[in-house]
Order: structure tokens, then sequence, then C-alpha cells
């Protein structure tokens, strides 16, 4: 740990989509997996089941997703501990989709020699992505604890991600279709644009016709964002969970298309969508989005 900086650490986990190489070179991070259940075995995102597995046994199989034991939970905060840190910023899934964030907020109450700042992150997948791997950039910069804390809460609020999925199936069996039931053209080969309320819960962004279209839209959707804030710094994103073929390339490309379109863009982060994520929006996703930085 850089002795410059205060002896504070980043908490997120599995579904912020954060990739393995990126995570390799990060020493303020800490993911904790999530939980996935198939009825009989009890997983942990990205240690005992992949997305890929998801996808190949999601058609003839019901998975179910929990929030993580508070086993899990007490075991990360002390391997924090060890490591040095006394101070944890939590960024975790939308608490619209989990009580993970609520459980949170209770064991960091009870916690003893540790200080912790349970923030709602209001998104999920690269949108939590971005918001921890910022803040992590702000704790490098010399930000103190609360600092570091209310930075974290503005930028859920400056962060917006748009996503396009083949069906509303999963979310559907999940339980956390939300106001996603506005959408009805199904039948009409019409694709939902889902984002996040102020809450944190899904709801119906927009719609495009046939999935060839996705990807332009997606990328107009950030290019109104970015137009209406002229001059604040920006951090963009991608996402993809690919199982036809060329969903991963579109995504390559969307992401090219963006930084020609905005090179002044601060950073780029491309996630893939972990198995958690996968069991409520199935396969084929594609994503989209951008975090600004006004306090900068």
């Amino acid at each position: 740990m850089d002795p410059q900086v205060e002896n504070i650490a980043v908490l997120t986990d599995t579904e912020a989509d954060i990739p393995a190489e990126i995570l390799a070179g990060e020493n303020l991070i800490y993911t904790l997996p999530l939980r996935i259940n198939d009825g009989t075995h009890d997983y942990r995102d990205g240690v005992d089941i992949s997305v890929d597995e998801i996808y190949r046994r999601q058609p003839e199989e019901d998975f179910k997703t929990s929030q993580p034991v508070v086993e899990d939970i007490l075991e990360m905060l002390k391997k924090i501990r060890e490591d040095g840190f006394s101070k944890v910023i939590c960024l975790i899934l939308s608490e619209g989709l989990s009580g993970a964030t609520g459980l949170m907020r209770i064991l960091a109450s009870e916690a003893e020699n540790m200080e912790i700042a349970v923030v709602s992150s209001r998104s999920a997948s690269v949108g939590v992505g971005i918001l921890a791997l910022q803040t992590a950039e702000y704790i490098r910069s010399g930000m103190s604890f609360q600092e570091a804390a209310q930075a974290a809460a503005r930028l859920t609020r400056d962060t917006e991600v748009f996503f396009s999925i083949d069906t509303l199936e999963y979310l559907k069996r999940g339980g956390r279709i939300g106001r996603v039931t506005e959408f009805i053209g199904s039948l009409l080969n019409l694709k939902p644009i889902i984002t996040f309320s102020r809450e944190g819960s899904l709801l119906t962004a927009d719609k495009v016709r046939g999935s060839k279209l996705v990807r332009r839209h997606l990328i107009d959707l950030v290019r109104k964002l970015i137009e209406k804030e002229p001059g604040i710094p920006f951090n963009l994103v991608v996402c993809d969970g690919a199982l036809r073929p060329g969903v991963a390339e579109e995504c390559s490309r969307m992401e090219q298309e963006l930084l020609a379109m905005f090179p002044q863009c601060r950073r780029m982060l491309h996630g893939k969508v972990d198995a958690t994520l996968a069991v409520h929006l199935g396969p084929n996703l594609l994503g989209a989005g951008v975090q600004f930085l006004k306090s900068e």
C-alpha cells in the first residue's frame, strides 16, 4: 500500500464486471463473490461457476441468485483488515435489485476496528465497476475517507448505463423486472433498452427494432448525454454478455466507435457480464454508458 495514501480500501462484488487484468493491477479494490443456486448446489460467482456455464445450462435449468452470506462478508473484511486497511468504501449491486447493501450496512455498524461507508450504487455491472475504479482513483489522489465516500455518492448520481437484452424471460423468472413491465413490444421484435431509476430499480429507457440497430442506438444514447454536459470530463463504459456469434465483436466495435467519437474521455471500461447478472438478463447483452466527473 502506498504510504502516501490513507488506508482506505474499496469493496465491490462480482457483478461489477471489472476485468481480471484490471483487478490484478488494483491494490485498493476487493471483490466479493455473489451466490448462485441451481436448486441443488450453491455456487460462488466466478469461483465455482462461470458465466459460460450459466449460458449453457440456462435454457433447461432455473437458477436463483442471493446476496453474499454473512460469513463471506466477514471473511473479506478480515482480509482487508489484515492487508492494512482500516477504512472501507462499499459499492455493490443496486439496492433495487439486491438486499446486499442493507446487509452491509448492518455489518458495517457492528464492525470493530474498521470504519465502513456503504454507498448506494443505484447501478449494476460496469456501472458499479466504474464507480469502484474511479473511487479508487480518488483515494490514490489523496482524498480523505470522508471526501472519497462523498465523491463516490456524487458519482452514483452522475453515472448512467444502458443495456439491451434479447428477452425479458429471465428478468421475469427472477422477479427483478420492476418497471420494465411497461415494455410490451416483444411480439414486434422490439428490443428493450434498460437503465436504472434514481432509486436503483430497472426501467425501460427506450426500445429498438431488431438486434442489428442496438449498437447504434446505444451509442446515440451516450452521445446525447455527453452533448448535454459540454466541457465536463467523463469516463465511458461498454459491456457484453455474449452467446450468439458476433456479440462480443459488436461490443468491441462499439467501444472503438465511442473512443473515436470522444477521444477526450478519461477512461474506457469494457466489462463482460458475470454469472450473477447472466442469471437475470440472459445471453447476448450489449451495454454502454457514461460517468461524468462533475466535481473535477
